[in-house]
């Protein structure tokens, strides 16, 4: 028969068994400690932003990727609304709905907002939220995650200004391909009209006529170096094939010799007046300062009436050179003098004037070569004036 257990005995016993309780216990305990230990290291050390907010959207705790985010330390942030770190008002209810979404559907939700800094600076930010339950499967928390997407916005925008620029690149390029065909067309099917009736007169000798048919040769021929001209000086300028060659020369000379060279584009009665003020030598690039005139002038006899004067005004300071271009000619549409300076652009008042729509872009283009600048004054039927101003080397 067994002998009963003393009480001795059973105490023993249940100290024993205590003991291997608490060891399971401590065991337990040292896991949770550890995993505990992960879990903060894990959410402080995060890339990214981690925020955990209260069902009003209050902030209650955040890792350091969060204040770096926003430029301020824990205590600063904690006890402060999610939402005054929103940029904008919109983007401030967007994210309130964002946040009760996220409470009563249960999922998580993303979405897109600018996030101010404590210094005032702004990035663009992507949000995720999660509802984060108790072990009743009731709200705890929401775990909002914030990832700094500048980098990709600032990559989609120059994708989008990629697309535009090739959007009107192709757009100009229809312009130069319709342009190109009319206005070469025009002075070719001069010229040949003009061969084919030299040929009748020289049977004939009718030497007046074959004269004036020559002149009239020439003069397309010119139209066609001038175009060509136009679309080569694009080319170069795009390329950045143009360089600056400064030389010592007489501005009030240029300016005559070049009011020779387009007599022959004056309409009957124009005449132009030049008045120079100032110091005669200057030392700059001639031949891109004759291409800036002969373009004003030549604009200025093609869009102006017959007997209608023009004047060319120049002066030279110590500082600056100055040459303005006045006409008395059809002037330019209020409504349109944004587009004056593009490519291709034609004002809707020229008509059937012959133009590439490239000269005051060429110009523009030369002026900023020499860190000037250009602007005009216009009005429809009151003429045009045109200012160029750079700085004197």
């Amino acid at each position: 028969m067994n002998k009963p257990r003393s009480k001795k005995d059973e105490l023993s016993l249940h100290e024993i068994e205590l003991e291997m309780q608490n060891a399971v216990l401590r065991e337990t305990q040292g896991k949770l400690s550890a995993a505990l230990l992960e879990y903060s290291e894990l959410f402080e050390l995060s890339p990214v932003g981690y925020y955990i907010l209260d069902e009003k959207g209050v902030i209650e705790n955040v890792n350091i990727r969060a204040q770096n985010q926003l430029g301020a330390d824990k205590k600063s942030l904690i006890k402060k609304s999610f939402s005054t770190f929103v940029s904008t008002e919109i983007d401030q209810d967007n994210f309130y709905r964002h946040m009760n979404l996220a409470i009563e559907e249960g999922r998580l939700e993303r979405m897109e907002c600018q996030m101010k800094k404590a210094d005032g600076s702004a990035f663009f930010a992507l949000l995720k939220s999660k509802v984060i339950k108790n072990e009743k499967l009731q709200f705890k928390h929401l775990l909002s995650m914030v990832s700094d997407i500048t980098s990709i916005k600032e990559h989609e925008r120059q994708v989008e200004i990629q697309l535009v620029k090739s959007e009107e690149l192709n757009a100009m390029k229809s312009r130069f391909i319709s342009m190109a065909s009319h206005e070469f067309r025009t002075p070719l099917t001069s010229i040949l009209s003009s061969t084919a009736l030299i040929e009748q007169y020289w049977k004939l000798g009718e030497n007046e006529k074959i004269n004036r048919h020559l002149i009239r040769i020439k003069s397309s021929i010119k139209s066609l170096v001038g175009i060509i001209d136009e679309f080569l000086s694009i080319e170069k300028l795009e390329s950045g094939k143009v360089e600056i060659h400064r030389v010592t020369f007489s501005l009030p000379e240029l300016c005559e010799d070049l009011m020779e060279e387009i007599a022959s584009l004056k309409k009957n009665g124009q005449s132009i007046y030049h008045n120079h003020t100032g110091i005669n030598e200057i030392y700059e690039d001639r031949n891109v300062i004759r291409h800036i005139l002969l373009n004003l002038l030549s604009n200025a006899c093609k869009y102006s009436a017959e007997e209608k004067d023009i004047k060319l005004l120049t002066l030279v300071s110590d500082q600056q050179i100055t040459i303005m271009v006045e006409d008395q000619g059809m002037g330019i549409p209020e409504a349109e003098h944004s587009q004056v300076f593009t490519s291709f652009f034609r004002a809707g008042n020229t008509g059937n004037i012959d133009g590439t729509g490239l000269g005051l872009n060429i110009v523009k283009r030369y002026v900023e070569l020499l860190n000037g600048t250009i602007s005009f004054v216009s009005k429809q039927n009151k003429g045009a004036t045109f200012t160029v101003e750079f700085p004197r080397n």
